[in-house]
């Protein structure tokens, strides 16, 4: 009886780690494709508004367009927080050395990823 209780909560636990993750790979993609369409949405407005006034608008273009590149780069960290999130629950199922050794690299790489974005963020140039 013990033993078919433990398994059973066993079982409910893998079904309910594999949910999560699968929602959180869900959530990766919902923010990544409204970072993609927002940005791409932006874009086109700024290149439809440089048409229409090519004087006036052509001080405030690089403004906008960093603005529209550091919302960018922050929905995409949130994203891979989100990744290494979904990687570590799937990895606690099962927690060969393999897979540890797998989820290592994968969060170093989103890691480094990160760093990276972030650093680009810090030295975007200021424009007034």
């Amino acid at each position: 009886m013990v033993e078919s209780t433990e398994n059973a909560a066993e079982v409910f636990l893998g079904q309910l780690i594999d949910y999560t993750s699968l929602a959180l790979d869900i959530i990766v993609a919902i923010i990544i494709i409204i970072i993609v369409g927002i940005t791409l949405a932006g874009l086109v407005r700024i290149l439809l508004s440089s048409l229409k006034k090519k004087e006036e608008e052509g001080e405030q273009r690089p403004t906008l367009v960093h603005q529209l590149v550091t919302r960018m780069l922050r929905g995409l960290l949130i994203a891979l927080d989100f990744l290494v999130a979904a990687d570590i629950l799937k990895t606690i199922l099962v927690p060969s050395a393999d897979e540890l050794a797998i989820l290592v690299i994968i969060v170093a790489i989103r890691i480094l990823l990160s760093w990276s974005l972030s650093k680009e963020i810090e030295n975007q140039p200021r424009t007034q």
